[in-house]
């Protein structure tokens, strides 16, 4: 029985590193920065590194993070876009930029 908690936990560490997406980067969809635009966010972003949540005033905010990602003409590069909303469904965006590294 010892022989197998052995096992098991040798394994999880090689499971972690099997499944381990890493840094790849993401290709993000073309957004314009413009308050006539209205995005659904939830239904086409990729899953970000970090997003953060926030409220001003009225306005809901995001800030969504990815570490390596393409983004108009920026290639692989730390990105972070950043959205408001009146209704936290339809969002728009305001700030783009990426963190040189």
């Amino acid at each position: 029985m010892k022989w197998l908690a052995v096992f098991l936990f040798s394994a999880i560490p090689a499971c972690q590193t099997l499944f381990h997406s890493g840094d790849e980067g993401v290709l993000l969809p073309f957004l314009k920065n413009s308050p006539q635009e209205c995005y659904y966010l939830d239904e086409f972003m990729p899953v970000p590194n970090n997003l953060v949540s926030g409220k001003m005033g009225s306005l809901t905010l995001r800030y969504y993070t990815y570490n390596t990602a393409t983004y108009k003409d920026w290639t692989d590069k730390r990105i972070v876009l950043s959205f408001y909303s009146t209704d936290e469904h339809c969002w728009s965006l305001f700030e783009e930029f990426y963190v040189s590294k």
